[in-house]
């Protein structure tokens, strides 16, 4: 076997997009650039409805796993190029075969062959029996078995106008659109479990997502911020050219408990979150807003404080977990890698001066009259001229 070896990247929503899949495909095949190194001698090709990265053994692997870091990709496949001859493709299959039986047990496989050039002599059933009738052969009588619907191993080969390549693997990817097709959104990253979800899960479908975090050191201390700036780097490894917006909240806050009523704390605060939201997407042209609230879950996510905090702006309101449980959104969670940082132990801002009872169905008339109260704008004012910056790859 050669020391050289091609990857081979599969897309399956991007085929669908018709005349725009060019588009697409050329953000998804920027963002594999961005994300694989520059210097390793890869070569990229785009035959149609894949793409595919020659490079060395040595790589291989490292630049594969991070594949699946990478949205729009269905799956991918690490192989090797062949001679167009039977005996040889079926040799490098016993090759990878043979380690993985075991005696007394049965292992059962299929080929699978992709003839994309019509010139070669055989037709993919013909390739699936040549090749699979001398790998049996070979390896029959010591516990192999021909399973075309249940196979524990798919040896898969790609025929294509100047080449043969064998995969003895497929690796699921994260589907859906590349991340930069969809335009940029702003995420309200609270450190909980809920947000950076659905932060990926719009990530996943084109967006990239920046994060507002609405800091309240003087109270909480400087944990939630190490945590959120924790939480921003893991959802940044899926896209790239993130940044976190750092609000200081704590003027905003003092002012709400000490004018407003207390039932009203929580709404209020997150209608001031949306209103800064609003103003950094508007200043950064960002064309939306992403949360991580879930109908019911807690009480003000209630359809009534669901609409009152979302009145005080015209952005695009972005809910992809409104319909999920906790179960599944813990689920997705350990799934992506920030399970284990949300459940550190540290309060968000919102949950400073919780009210003993917060309102569950919260009237606008009444919550605009609280508002009244305090210097509304000048402490929106403040605190957005007070905003730290932070370009998440610089980290």
């Amino acid at each position: 076997m050669n020391d050289q070896r091609t990857i081979l990247i599969r897309y399956d929503e991007i085929g669908l997009k018709g005349q725009n899949r060019k588009y697409f495909e050329k953000i998804l095949l920027k963002n594999i650039k961005r994300a694989l190194p520059g210097d390793k001698g890869i070569v990229y090709r785009i035959p149609r409805g894949r793409i595919m990265l020659d490079l060395s053994e040595s790589v291989a692997t490292a630049c594969a796993d991070q594949l699946s870091f990478i949205p729009g990709i269905a799956s991918y496949s690490v192989g090797t190029s062949v001679n167009p001859d039977f005996d040889e493709m079926a040799a490098l299959g016993v090759q990878w075969i043979e380690p993985l039986l075991k005696p007394g047990e049965t292992l059962r496989f299929c080929v699978r062959a992709r003839r994309s050039a019509k010139t070669f002599p055989a037709t993919s059933p013909e390739i699936n029996f040549e090749v699979g009738s001398r790998i049996m052969s070979r390896l029959g009588e010591k516990g192999l078995v021909v399973d075309i619907k249940n196979s524990d191993f798919t040896l898969e080969i790609e025929v294509g106008n100047n080449e043969i390549i064998m995969f003895d693997n497929r690796h699921p990817g994260l589907c859906g659109l590349p991340v930069g097709s969809s335009g940029d959104i702003l995420c309200m990253l609270s450190g909980g479990i809920d947000s950076p979800v659905a932060a990926y899960l719009m990530a996943c479908r084109g967006c990239r997502v920046h994060f507002v975090f609405y800091d309240n050191q003087p109270f909480l201390g400087r944990g939630g911020y190490e945590k959120v700036l924790k939480l921003s780097k893991i959802i940044n490894r899926y896209q790239g050219r993130a940044k976190l917006f750092v609000v200081p909240f704590q003027d905003v806050q003092v002012a709400i408990r000490d004018h407003c009523k207390e039932e009203n704390r929580v709404v209020l605060y997150r209608r001031m979150m949306y209103r800064i939201a609003d103003a950094i997407s508007r200043q950064y042209q960002l064309q939306g807003l992403v949360t991580g609230e879930s109908l019911g879950q807690v009480a003000s996510q209630t359809l009534e404080n669901l609409a009152a905090v979302t009145c005080v702006t015209s952005m695009n309101i972005f809910r992809p977990l409104i319909g999920m449980n906790k179960e599944g959104i813990i689920k997705e969670a350990k799934k992506i890698g920030t399970y284990e940082v949300s459940i550190e132990p540290q309060p968000d801002c919102c949950s400073v001066f919780m009210p003993t009872r917060p309102v569950t169905r919260s009237k606008i008339p009444v919550l605009e009259r609280d508002e009244e109260k305090i210097l509304l704008e000048k402490l929106q004012v403040e605190a957005i001229a007070n905003i730290e910056t932070i370009y998440l790859d610089d980290l």
